[in-house]
């Protein structure tokens, strides 16, 4: 996991201001120039490192599941 130093903070994702009347691509570029890793950030005092797993199952397949538990 990524430790924070002095030197190299990690960047706060609530920090980064985006025009949002600005094209999707242009938005996106800006993001992550402000950000630089969108692996790694923070959220305030919160650490986030995201990691994905080849053999979980798919954001769709996750939802479906969960919805078909709440009908």
């Amino acid at each position: 996991m990524f430790k924070p130093t002095p030197t190299c903070p990690l960047p706060d994702i609530r920090e980064a201001r985006i025009d949002p009347t600005l094209p999707v691509n242009e938005r996106l570029r800006l993001f992550a120039a402000a950000i630089g890793d969108p692996h790694r950030f923070r959220v305030g005092d919160t650490e986030v490192e995201v990691l994905f797993d080849d053999s979980a199952p798919s954001l769709q397949a996750c939802l479906t599941g969960m919805c078909r538990q709440l009908q």
